[in-house]
């Protein structure tokens, strides 16, 4: 089609379409390139056309199909269209737009991996990227995978790769000796890669790197080296990356021992010192002593000298003097992280000989200090804050690396550090609140976005002027981020509780104290901590430790249980949810950030981005039990606390500190769930045995251990899966949490062909509507944040019952209608969330969700059977009742909102009318004139709201609502002559005549601002079927020489016409007809 026809954009269109419903996979691609690979040749240029527009697409889907199309296209033709497609690959690089780049890189890649010999002949073109990579604009992320395939041409092909060799040693060591940072990383990238290609081309081999190969990967070691000595950045950007390397590729045993002993004999000496060295100590600014250490006494013989590291690199007198990669900060965790791995490989996965790592003591400031912030200077702030920032980032590395280790004394060092951490965050919160323009030191140092003051935690403006443009912004950007986190509590509460006993104990706090409002959010700060690794989500799985365990002789008393509390249960679960959200995409629609510069948003996920998505859901599914068990304990701590409130929901523990973090574990354990569950990469056939195992999990816990044995289908294991998460309805304690858990029922729900889930999911929502909502200080929560989520669990209770119309209208009658009754604070009584602050909210979904509704009853046709058109007659029976209802309703909500709503709705239904409800008022009027008859006059009592809504707008001046008049009036005036039409076949025009209204307000007043115009011509309109005066209404606008509306009236009670008003009268009667 593409090729024949001359519309090109309509063919991209509707091949787009079918990707997105799943009919265009990549499968019957392949399965058509192999087929028929003579045929697709033929329709080259449009094939290359098509992958050209796709790979720039903000839908991963779509991009991945012409991600897909491109490879084909290389794998089946020959050498004239490899090039073309390379050059095509090349341009991409050049678009500056970030996902399109990384596109064409992981193209290329893969066909260097996969078809080497191939790509040699093309090599040249890649190698004109670098070129140009100032004028391209790559990450560094991106110029490593450059590199990367670089390498591969260079160093695995020996027929063409001796000259791009050369021409990348030349490169590489230029942007090493450069001053400029941005090529020195460039220069660390590239000599990354080539060793990489060196040092591991033989992977699964016997032999060892030849004598000349081992030299040309210790030099390039030994320049990146002396080269950072005097950049830290580049030194911790280097050991970064080589430790990533080392991670996921075995290198050339030589190698690996000459970097483990390297690198751990330089952290030996920057940053370990004697534990009892004084003078460390008493030359510091602030106090400072050997903390947090967790070995014996006879263990503990060295400390890491962290605060007076700091001390000299904040001193400016001595800054060049100690800016150098052995004495800085910034790579004590790259360092460490790759000694770690060094000692990984060289000891078969062991850590035994470094374990002493992971209990040694800090050399940290007193918590005396953290209590008198106030009052220190701005340089002894700038201490503090430092300090807290490496030493929660040399825990979090120590975590990273011990976390997988199974020793259970090492596993309950692990915990204790976890513990560290959230302390140490909660320190760091209120040490900011008293530092707000702090800039912390980097932790990632493969990120390209320039260092700034993290949202929200930047100081004041220097500048009056700029204080006042931004000072309102930033003010609704915090009550924002406080409403959107007001179910969350702080992760470092000191009241700390176990799981085992969740269920009655743990003191009742106050609701807030004055101390937790001013904690800075530290979430704004995550680009400033360093990541976790994967492999720290087992201890999510740790069985229980004894406290003995940790007692390297065992012959302490104590056998208290240790396991892991909430604090460290929240920090662990924001993190895993931010990571399943960022890995795994839940919709083939779901669309990229459209910005050429957006470069922080992998920021923190450096890590994860080495895995594929189905690694990642494979890691996700093997937690999976036990995150359900961590799901139930807090489920049976809610339970055992409505007990004991004698089932009342907002109790007086309710809104303590361990009940909120508890509910925040509560919905941060739903919300991993529901990214896990809810992945699009399920649906292909290679991932189905990971689904089967994931709703395994939900199945064994809803069987008895005799029916596990037996055969359970996937419907069955979706339908347990439903009452398995259906079964925590009753427990959940904020709205928020009621959301996540409704969009992972309705995962189920869709998967499963049982429609009765559906009708079980809607059940679900009207109860979460039944509920009211409040706040900690007892009033009904509000703010945009908990609209959105009342928003969407309405959607879900209309879309997901069995007669959505009728959900609808039962919404606005026993819902808004039923509020005009109510007293001012009072709720609805079938909808307690239903109040004067959430009307808006419940008003524009029906009248949303009304439209959509009335979209979807169908056409009427002549092969119709006489019942289906009397099943859509009733249907828009029910439609105009409900847009009676709203309308009507503006009456008394006349909040700008409401009103704006019903304009906008209104005129679409009136529209919609138009197309679909009367062709079918056409062929039913005979057969049932008094359904009709109704029906209209119904119209006609909503049409005439909306007409005096026009007048209102025009009197308010509302730019908002007056913009729509134009289109509401166009409407209405088309609908009168449509009623006209109706009657004219129906053989009924002589009961049809017109005549104008007074423009009103919403309250039925004149409006006297305007002439009104009348008429002894123009006469009340009516449809007469009995042959009497009593008819049906409806109204039709026209702009007339003094701005007036004429109405089309079906009642004799017709506004009667001022005689002084005739002739303009006259004029608006010959404009219409």
């Amino acid at each position: 089609m593409l090729h024949l026809m001359n519309h090109k954009k309509a063919v991209e269109s509707l091949v787009r379409n079918k990707i997105r419903a799943g009919i265009l996979t990549e499968e019957l691609m392949r399965t058509v390139f192999v087929s028929y690979t003579q045929v697709v040749r033929e329709y080259f240029p449009s094939i290359l056309s098509l992958a050209q527009v796709f790979i720039r697409s903000s839908e991963p889907a779509v991009c991945s199909m012409g991600s897909t199309i491109y490879k084909l296209a290389f794998t089946s033709f020959d050498a004239y269209y490899k090039q073309e497609i390379v050059g095509n690959l090349v341009t991409h690089i050049g678009s500056g737009f970030s996902s399109e780049i990384e596109a064409s890189l992981d193209i290329l890649t893969e066909l260097v991996m996969n078809h080497l010999q191939a790509m040699s002949k093309f090599a040249v073109f890649v190698k004109g990227v670098l070129d140009y990579l100032d004028h391209n604009h790559l990450t560094i992320a991106q110029i490593r995978n450059l590199y990367l395939l670089l390498a591969q041409l260079a160093f695995n092909d020996a027929q063409s790769g001796q000259y791009l060799q050369d021409d990348l040693h030349i490169i590489i060591r230029k942007q090493l000796t450069s001053g400029n940072p941005r090529y020195k990383c460039m220069g660390v990238m590239g000599a990354i890669s080539i060793i990489r290609a060196v040092s591991s081309k033989n992977d699964g081999e016997e032999t060892d790197l030849s004598t000349e190969e081992y030299k040309q990967v210790i030099s390039l070691l030994e320049l990146v080296q002396s080269n950072g000595k005097r950049d830290p950045e580049m030194a911790a950007l280097f050991m970064d990356s080589l430790a990533a390397m080392m991670e996921t590729e075995r290198l050339s045993k030589k190698v690996e021992s000459w970097i483990a002993n390297n690198m751990t004999e330089v952290f030996e000496d920057s940053f370990v010192v004697d534990i009892g060295d004084a003078d460390l100590k008493k030359n510091a600014a602030v106090p400072i002593d050997g903390l947090y250490g967790l070995n014996n006494e006879e263990e503990s013989t060295i400390v890491i000298n962290l605060v007076p590291l700091v001390e000299k690199q904040l001193d400016k007198s001595s800054l060049q003097k100690y800016k150098s990669s052995e004495n800085s900060l910034l790579c004590l965790a790259p360092l460490f992280r790759l000694v770690t791995i060094c000692e990984l490989r060289q000891s078969d996965g062991d850590l035994e000989s470094i374990d002493a790592l992971l209990g040694c003591p800090m050399l940290m400031i007193k918590p005396s200090v953290y209590d008198n912030m106030e009052s220190l200077s701005t340089q002894e702030k700038d201490l503090v804050c430092a300090s807290l920032f490496f030493c929660i980032n040399w825990f979090r590395e120590v975590i990273n690396s011990f976390a997988s280790m199974t020793d259970p004394e090492m596993k309950g060092k692990v915990m204790l550090r976890l513990k560290h951490v959230t302390e140490l965050t909660t320190i760091l919160k209120k040490s900011l609140a008293y530092h707000r323009n702090y800039q912390p030191p980097t932790a990632v140092f493969d990120s390209d976005a320039a260092p700034s003051p993290p949202v929200g935690g930047a100081g004041p403006s220097t500048s009056v002027k700029e204080t006042k443009k931004k000072g309102k912004k930033a003010g609704k950007g915090k009550r924002k981020k406080d409403k959107e986190n007001s179910a969350e509590s702080d992760e470092g509460c000191s009241t700390l509780i176990n799981e085992s006993n969740t269920g009655t104990q743990g003191p009742t706090q106050d609701v807030l104290s004055k101390s937790d409002k001013t904690l800075v959010d530290v979430s704004n700060y995550r680009q400033y901590f360093r990541e976790l690794d994967i492999k720290v989500f087992v201890i999510l799985k740790s069985g229980l430790i004894t406290r003995a365990t940790l007692d390297s002789q065992s012959n302490t008393k104590e056998n208290e249980e240790l396991k892991i509390e909430l604090p460290e249960l929240n920090f662990l679960l924001e993190d895993l949810a931010l990571k399943l959200n960022h890995s795994l995409i839940a919709s083939a629609n779901k669309r990229r950030p459209f910005n050429r510069n957006k470069t922080d948003r992998k920021v923190g996920f450096t890590l994860l981005d080495h895995y594929k998505p189905a690694q990642v859901a494979s890691q996700g599914v093997k937690l999976l039990p036990y995150l359900c068990d961590h799901l139930e304990a807090t489920c049976c701590f809610f339970q055992a606390q409505i007990s004991e409130n004698d089932g009342l929901v907002d109790g007086p523990n309710r809104f303590s500190t361990v009940s909120l973090t508890v509910a925040s574990c509560y919905h941060l354990l739903l919300q991993c769930t529901l990214s896990l569950l809810s992945w699009n990469g399920f649906n292909s056939d290679e991932n189905k045995p990971l689904l089967k195992n994931a709703l395994k999990v939900m199945v064994t816990r809803m069987m008895s251990s005799k029916e596990q044995s037996s055969f359970v289908s996937q419907e069955d294991s979706l339908i347990s899966s439903f009452q398995y998460f259906g079964n925590l309805v009753d427990t959940v304690p904020n709205l928020e949490t009621a959301v996540t858990l409704l969009k992972l029922l309705m995962v189920f729900a869709e998967k499963c062909q049982d429609r009765r889930l559906n009708t079980k999911l809607a059940t679900h929502a009207k109860s979460f509507l039944n509920q009211e909502w409040r706040s900690p200080d007892g009033e009904h929560m509000k703010g945009a944040r908990h609209n959105e989520n009342l928003q969407a669990v309405i959607k879900i209770y209309i879309d997901c019952s069995p007669e959505p119309l009728e959900s609808v209208e039962n919404v606005a009658s026993k819902g808004l209608a039923n509020l005009n009754n109510q007293d001012k604070e009072s709720s609805a009584e079938e909808f307690a969330s239903l109040n004067r602050q959430t009307f808006p909210v419940y008003y524009k979904v029906v009248m949303a969700e009304l439209i959509v509704k009335i979209k979807r009853i169908p056409h009427v046709k002549k092969s119709d059977s006489e019942d289906a058109k009397e099943e859509r007659l009733l249907s828009w029976c029910m439609a105009v009742k409900i847009l009676n209802i709203t309308i009507s309703l503006t009456k008394m909500f006349t909040a700008r909102s409401n009103l704006g709503a019903a304009l906008k709705y209104g005129r679409q239904f009136v529209d919609i009318f138009l197309r679909q409800g009367m062709p079918l008022l056409d062929v039913t009027f005979r057969q049932h004139h008094a359904v009709v008859e109704r029906l209209l006059r119904s119209v006609q009592q909503s049409t005439r709201i909306l007409h005096h809504l026009c007048g209102h707008s025009k009197i308010t001046k509302d730019m908002t609502l007056t913009n729509q008049v134009p289109l509401m009036k166009k409407a209405l005036e088309a609908f009168v002559y449509r009623v006209k039409a109706m009657l004219t076949v129906n053989c009924c025009q002589d009961a049809f005549w017109i005549g104008n209204l007074k423009n009103r307000n919403l309250q039925g007043e004149e409006i006297l601002t305007q002439n009104t115009v009348n008429s002894s011509n123009d006469t009340t309109t009516a449809a007469d079927t009995d042959g009497n005066s009593d008819d049906e209404a409806d109204q039709v606008t026209a702009e007339a020489d003094n701005d007036e509306d004429s109405e089309v009236e079906m009642d004799q009670d017709n506004e009667e016409t001022r005689p002084e008003d005739s002739n303009a009268a006259a004029a608006s009667y010959s404009e219409i007809f």
